[in-house]
């Protein structure tokens, strides 16, 4: 018999198979479209963007059976389609192609944390600092005797933070994300994690995402590094950045860290 988390798995899998190649690849293009212009996105501008052999009427009528599906929804009665929370979620998990980040990067963060090692107290501010400038996003770090969180200018510039609610709200855990720190730890992933839209355990707008990483310190004591940013953050390169941080900041790049210096 199978188990419930297994049958639940088994229906969502076969809900998804209801989704043809064409209408995966034009949720993957709304997802990418929405990303760069944050306006709902038409079925003429995908046929002329994105090389559709179909005519727009034939991305329309594919643009509505994701919308009765629950991948994107109209905001308006007139407007193009946006991707919903359930939409970036079959993104994520299935349509994303990784995105590996450069090896100019890779270079930079290794040698950034090379510093960052011999400067212990320091480590949580510094890694924030790192994240959020290569990610261009808000960042955090959770350590067992510090917490940090950077970037408060890069999420405030997003449009998805147009009102004083959105801003107050995140201004409130930079403010105290000491607060919520514990719960976190507790409940941290042995792996990277993404949690979209309403799916975030943190108390912020559901216009936002957070993707976050374990890590392992000295003494065999644990962390967590994290990403906070709009729903149409660029998952891929985040997640990708998080999972090789968390690999130099645990020690199993050690080899790799020889070899490169």
């Amino acid at each position: 018999m199978l188990s419930t988390v297994s049958t639940r798995k088994l229906k969502v899998l076969i809900k998804y198979m209801n989704l043809s190649l064409r209408q995966q690849k034009i949720l993957a293009a709304i997802i990418k479209e929405y990303a760069e212009t944050v306006s709902p996105v038409g079925s003429k501008e995908l046929a002329n963007k994105y090389n559709f052999k179909e005519s727009p009427a034939t991305i329309r009528n594919d643009m509505a059976t994701l919308e009765k599906l629950g991948f994107i929804t109209q905001p308006h009665k007139s407007a193009g389609r946006v991707p919903t929370d359930k939409g970036y979620r079959f993104f994520v998990n299935e349509l994303m192609r990784r995105f590996e980040i450069s090896e100019k990067e890779r270079k930079m963060l290794r040698a950034q944390l090379l510093n960052l090692q011999s400067e212990y107290q320091q480590l949580g501010r510094k890694l924030t600092t790192l994240i959020s400038e290569v990610s261009g996003q808000a960042a955090i770090a959770l350590l067992p005797d510090q917490t940090s969180i950077t970037g408060m200018s890069y999420l405030v510039s997003n449009p998805e933070m147009r009102d004083d609610k959105s801003v107050r709200q995140v201004a409130e855990l930079f403010d105290h994300l000491d607060r919520y720190a514990p719960k976190l730890l507790k409940g941290a992933p042995n792996k990277t994690e993404t949690f979209i839209g309403g799916e975030t355990p943190l108390p912020v707008p559901k216009d936002l995402s957070l993707v976050v990483s374990s890590i392992k310190l000295k003494g065999n004591k644990k962390g967590m590094i994290g990403i906070l940013g709009p729903k149409r953050m660029a998952y891929a390169k985040n997640l990708s950045l998080l999972e090789y941080l968390s690999k130099l900041i645990s020690g199993t790049a050690v080899v790799l860290l020889i070899i490169k210096f």
